[in-house]
């Protein structure tokens, strides 16, 4: 006891910590209960009056810093609005915005995103002054645009809505953690003008053109490499190629011209993964990850080469932190120690360390935000300030104490970030780190023996395997995902990028303002070695057992995971860690015991009519645990992945990883889109579809999927008999096993009329699925299963249209309720009010997904009950 009572105090700022996050979370989970907390802190007050002096010592911070987290997150949980909000006037509908970019936007290959300070609104002749900030998105590239520019637009502006399922991602606490309550959308380029550009000097613009300026160099070597290394296959200093004026030359054309000859950025070229894309290659790719590394801008980026970086397990490489931060230092400190140690004056008072660790903190600070002070970033540079300040006050050092006043300070100037991913794995890996250092003994032995290279070897391995171990539920928590190759691959990539292309690249911004072509050479050697790292990574990816992908584990068993940690650690220092070890030991079989039970113990049939907003995509639990979804959902431009980030997850925090039967009603994409990261990415056994043609790239790639998994595809010749499976009853009831024979004849056989017909029984209660059928179809159901479509539950066909749900088709099928999937004021205006009176006057309950969210229906074959997400 006396060992953990010195732990304790030798770091006072670890329980300062812990009692400010805790009152952050507090906050977050009980937001309006200001005056209850406020009651509580002053009875707590008065109490402490009666206890003793050291007592009072340790109990009063703990309150004030738990009161300071409580109150520091009330601005964005509780947000006391003006009557000018931007917010006030999201209707969905067009205005002509004024406002002053917050920052620089970002660009994508087919769309532009900032953020608007908005100063004004203008709508038929009126205009109105406005506060807040307007998150916008063009439709295009906006390549003019920097940070300080005042800017109009004619944009549709809304407020931020999310998708409403169960466990879903909160985006508009999100944005609202970032000041934003409103986003607008502008159809073009073109309706975006820039006003006049920011002519201030002062340090944000100073280091907004820094950027700017790397980000130009970055440009400049990533085209001019490319020209060079592809001059034959582009043709581009072929005799007799076309300059960037159109003229027929004899010498080489200009670089960087994305020009039908060269074919660089043509329809068709591939990226680094070896993918053939529209927009992404191998330039770009390359270009992305060198600014992501230099200035901490990731939004070039593309999802390909982040889920190679995700799957190899160096993904932590694309943050700027500890290591680029320590590199700048060094450097730094080992300069000015060179400069300051010439100076006899300097070496008589003995402070060339001490005015090198001084000089150090500019060029620190000055790097920290260039590099955009992301979490990570901010935790790396206070981290090397504290370090350097204890060089210039001649203090010891304590890296875990340091590491928690690093997490104070940012948390006290930004309580969000501690619902930020990358502050939390960058805090749990570096601490993790740091505690296994201090508590394994035979790492501290591999640290203090002789300097032999096994041992240097041993300890970065120990190092890498203590960061993903540190922060493996975190990872499993956000990405449903964990590398089994990363111990491996960091030990190969973080040298080759961390010492090699990093330094280089840093080396080259240093040049940039007195040597520019000295700077793009360097810059160009750093490509070259990250383009050999990248065809490393690439190689590593490929392997089939590099990365695999998981359920989402809870928060409860994520703090078993560390408290199993603990306790493991300090086994042999603690008493009470035997029962400790038992208890938690008990509390893991008994939640295996519950999550065994809800997924395989369930007798009654579940049907979640998941939110995805203009689409639609319905979850099947059976008896038993077998699963089957019918419809994914889906953007049309897939811009968005419905599958990615709104199917999969609700699957994944289910504790669903085996998807036995996915069901296509037809091949739309509201429909198919989300089902291709379902077929990706989960066990499927089987498909079932009508086998409808579509000459689309998402069926085109749905099939292909399919062939490479090998899943079976079960067409409509084979679902003509009812299926039973653990006591439910599976039957289709359209469209007619020949009705692509009866196409040409039938010109009303469109795809949404050949949509697959659905219905499930399970004992006295039954569903009917009936995809997007119009008034022809559902016509021509009546009159092959009138007797078969009486049903207690219908999920609305064609998301409640008004050619859908005739009267006719309503009597045959008398539901008692009905359920549309659909999106938030969506431009179709589904659902139609005619349609509504339709089965209002049948005296069918209506739930609605764009309202209601998530709709979940859970019957035992007798009885109903449907619970509304939003209720």
């Amino acid at each position: 006891m006396a060992y953990l009572k010195v732990k304790v105090y030798a770091r006072p700022l670890i329980p300062l910590l812990l009692a400010l996050m805790t009152g952050i979370v507090a906050d977050l989970w009980l937001p309006d209960l200001s005056g209850i907390f406020l009651a509580s802190a002053t009875v707590f007050l008065f109490c402490l009056l009666f206890v003793s002096k050291k007592q009072k010592s340790r109990l009063l911070p703990l309150f004030l810093f738990f009161s300071l987290g409580y109150l520091s997150l009330q601005s964005w949980t509780s947000p006391r609005l003006p009557a000018n909000h931007v917010s006030r006037f999201a209707d969905d509908r067009p205005w002509h915005i004024i406002g002053t970019l917050d920052r620089d936007p970002e660009r994508f290959p087919d769309r532009t995103r900032f953020v608007l300070k908005a100063e004004s609104l203008t709508r038929k002749d009126v205009s109105y002054k406005a506060s807040g900030a307007v998150r916008v998105t063009v439709r295009g590239r906006v390549d003019d645009l920097r940070s300080g520019d005042r800017v109009a637009c004619f944009a549709r502006l809304k407020g931020i809505r999310n998708f409403n399922n169960p466990g879903g991602f909160d985006y508009r606490r999100y944005l609202a953690f970032r000041g934003i309550c409103t986003s607008a959308s502008v159809s073009r380029e073109s309706f975006v003008i820039r006003l006049h550009p920011v002519k201030t000097c002062s340090l944000g613009h100073v280091i907004d053109h820094s950027r700017q300026a790397v980000s130009s160099l970055i440009d400049k070597a990533t085209s001019n490499a490319e020209c060079g290394v592809r001059s034959a296959e582009c043709g581009m200093e072929a005799r007799g190629s076309r300059s960037s004026t159109g003229k027929r030359a004899n010498g080489p054309t200009e670089c960087g011209v994305r020009s039908p000859e060269c074919g660089m950025e043509a329809k068709g070229s591939r990226s680094l993964t070896g993918k053939r894309a529209n927009g992404p290659t191998a330039q770009r790719d390359v270009n992305g990850i060198m600014k992501a590394l230099l200035i901490g801008d990731r939004s070039s980026v593309t999802p390909e080469i982040r889920d190679v970086f995700n799957r190899i397990g160096i993904a932590h490489l694309l943050a700027i932190s500890g290591l680029h931060i320590g590199i700048v230092a060094t450097l730094a400190f080992l300069a000015f120690r060179f400069i300051l140690a010439r100076s006899q004056r300097v070496l008589l008072v003995a402070w060339p360390t001490k005015g090198a660790a001084l000089l150090s903190l500019f060029p620190v600070l000055f790097y920290g935000f260039l590099a955009g002070m992301s979490p990570s970033t901010q935790r790396a540079v206070i981290m090397v300030t504290v370090f350097l300040m204890a060089l210039l006050f001649d203090k010891e050092r304590d890296t875990i104490n340091t590491l928690a006043l690093a997490a104070l300070v940012i948390l006290i100037i930004s309580p969000t970030a501690l619902f930020e991913i990358s502050f939390q794995l960058s805090f749990t890996a570096v601490f993790a780190i740091l505690y296994m250092l201090k508590h394994l003994p035979f790492v501290i032995e591999l640290r203090g023996g002789p300097p032999a290279l096994y041992k240097r070897l041993a300890l970065f391995l120990f190092v890498s395997a203590a960061a993903i171990l540190g922060t493996l539920p975190i990872t499993l928590y956000y990405f449903n995902q964990t590398s089994l190759i990363g111990v491996l691959t960091n030990c190969i990539m973080v040298p080759l990028i961390g010492f090699l292309v990093v330094p280089a690249g840093l080396l080259a911004v240093l040049f940039l303002p007195v040597a520019t072509t000295m700077a793009l050479w360097i810059m160009k050697g750093a490509i070259v070695i990250l383009e050999g790292g990248m065809g490393l990574a690439i190689f590593f990816s490929k392997w089939p057992f590099a990365a695999v992908k998981t359920v989402t584990p809870t928060l409860i068993e994520i703090g078993l995971y560390y408290a199993l940690a603990w306790v493991l650690f300090n086994f042999r220092q603690t008493r009470r860690a035997r029962p400790l070890l038992i208890g938690l030991a008990l509390v893991v079989l008994a939640d295996v015991g519950y999550w065994v039970n809800e997924r395989y113990g369930r007798r009654e049939l579940r049907m979640t009519v998941i939110d995805v907003g203009q689409g639609s995509s319905a979850l099947m639990e059976l008896p038993g645990g077998p699963c089957i979804l019918a419809d994914g959902g889906g953007f049309y431009d897939n811009r968005f992945d419905i599958g990615a980030w709104v199917v999969g997850p609700l699957l994944w925090k289910r504790k669903i990883a085996t998807v036995e039967i996915l069901i296509l009603s037809h091949p739309q994409t509201d429909h198919l889109n989300g089902l291709l990261f379902i077929a990706r990415h989960f066990n499927v056994r089987e498909v079932w579809m009508n086998q409808e043609p579509a000459d689309t790239r998402p069926y085109r790639e749905f099939l292909k999927i399919l062939s490479e998994r090998d899943v079976r595809v079960v067409g409509l010749k084979d679902l003509v008999r009812p299926r039973m499976i653990n006591g439910v009853r599976f039957q289709v009831l359209y469209p007619p096993v020949d009705f692509l024979e009866r196409k040409a004849e039938n010109i009303w056989r469109t795809p949404n009329n050949n949509s697959l017909v659905l219905k499930v029984s399970f004992q006295d209660v039954s569903f009917l699925v009936p995809g997007d059928i119009e008034a022809e179809a559902e016509k021509e159901l009546i009159s092959l299963a009138r007797t078969t479509l009486k049903s207690n539950v219908l999920l609305v066909p064609h998301h409640g249209s008004g050619g859908s749900s005739t009267p006719e088709f309503l009597k045959c099928v008398d539901p008692d309720i009905g359920v549309i999937s659909t999106g938030w004021k969506n431009r179709f205006g589904f659902p139609r009010q005619k349609t509504l009176k339709r089965y209002q006057a049948q005296g069918c309950r209506i739930f609605r997904t764009d309202r209601q969210g998530a709709i979940t229906i859970t019957t035992d074959g007798k009885y109903l009950t449907v619970r509304p997400f939003v209720l």
